[in-house]
């Protein structure tokens, strides 16, 4: 099995610990996969395999991109899927013209290569847990507000086998406070 990468931005520690406390509240049992704090980030762009052999490439583009660092606030609770058996339980985040414009700023970096990355509309979100497995969901579900600064993002390579499933191999830094 050939080796996965995408590009995000990794949560803070401190949040992630937040979330994944609300989450183990709901006493959610209706998926198989619960991702634990040290994995929860927002993906910006999945890239798969490197099958073209340019990873080296990637990097070095992404060192390109000159944006400054900006606010995330987080949104509630929502899923992806069929709302009675969903697929994904995420912690949706409020809209972001920051974070848009860098979501924009990476998929631009990447449009002249080879990459097969998702074609699916950019949905901003940190996964909570996924792959359903049955049962019945939580009659609500809420999360307390926070916030958090992001000040970098990374592109990551994923090991499935692992815990935590996602390494940073490169770290890219946002430029101060905007």
């Amino acid at each position: 099995m050939s080796t996965h990468y995408f590009i995000g931005i990794r949560i803070p520690q401190q949040i992630a610990q937040q979330l994944g406390q609300a989450r183990d509240s709901w006493e959610l049992s209706t998926h198989k996969r619960l991702t634990p704090p040290a994995d929860m980030h927002i993906t910006l762009v999945f890239i798969g395999e490197d099958r073209f052999g340019e990873l080296h490439e990637i990097a070095e583009r992404l060192g390109k991109i000159d944006q400054a660092s900006f606010r995330l606030q987080i949104a509630g609770v929502k899923t992806f899927g069929n709302p009675e058996t969903p697929r994904i339980v995420y912690a949706a985040l409020a809209d972001n013209t920051k974070l848009m414009n860098l979501q924009q700023a990476v998929v631009q970096q990447l449009e002249t290569l080879e990459l097969s990355t998702d074609p699916k509309p950019f949905v901003p979100h940190i996964t909570l847990a996924s792959r359903w497995k049955g049962g019945s969901l939580p009659a609500s579900w809420s999360l307390e507000e926070m916030a958090f600064w992001v000040d970098s993002f990374s592109l990551f390579e994923i090991h499935p086998q692992e815990t935590p499933r996602y390494r940073e191999i490169q770290t890219y830094s946002l430029k101060g406070d905007a």
